[in-house]
């Protein structure tokens, strides 16, 4: 009986830590220059269109909901890089898991825990986020939101969060 509430448990806690960590405001260095929301970011709802780039952003992490006025709501659902990789929004092929170099273009060099731009990615958890950049046949790339720093060397079946991407508007 014991062994099978222990999972339950487990993933009662991991969902609450995932909500509690995006709560956190991000420390921001006031001396490294920001890029401005209005230069950079079209935002339209529950996307954002990054105009150097040239992509679009679903705002809100894999799992989450947008409120329109409150921002991303509930819980980040992780996934194994197999899943992320087949994943596609509102039965739309256009959506996929970002690129290396593209879901580091997103990170907000002066912040940390996230260190991404809040406004423009509200209740962004400083975890790890899956990229489609492969390193080799049972590990891939991600990028560490906490820090801001991709990794190369997780195994594509551990569990991490997903944030979608599709190019042009």
């Amino acid at each position: 009986m014991r062994a099978r509430r222990c999972p339950v448990v487990a993933a009662a806690l991991s969902a609450s830590l995932v909500t509690t960590i995006s709560m956190a405001r991000a420390e921001c260095d006031p001396s490294k220059p920001s890029e401005l929301l209005a230069s950079r970011f079209e935002v339209h709802g529950d996307t954002v269109y990054d105009k150097s780039t040239d992509l679009t952003w679903i705002r809100c992490s894999y799992g989450q909901q947008w409120i329109e006025g409150g921002g991303c709501s509930g819980s980040v659902k992780l996934l194994d890089w197999d899943s992320a990789m087949g994943l596609h929004l509102q039965d739309d092929a256009d959506w996929r898991l970002p690129q290396r170099d593209e879901l580091q273009s997103i990170v907000a060099s002066n912040c940390k825990k996230p260190a991404i731009n809040e406004e423009v990615f509200p209740g962004t958890p400083s975890i790890q986020y899956w990229t489609s950049t492969a390193s080799g046949p049972s590990y891939a790339w991600v990028v560490f939101f906490r820090t801001g720093m991709p990794t190369w060397n997780f195994l594509k079946t551990t569990p991490f969060a997903v944030r979608m991407v599709r190019t042009g508007r």
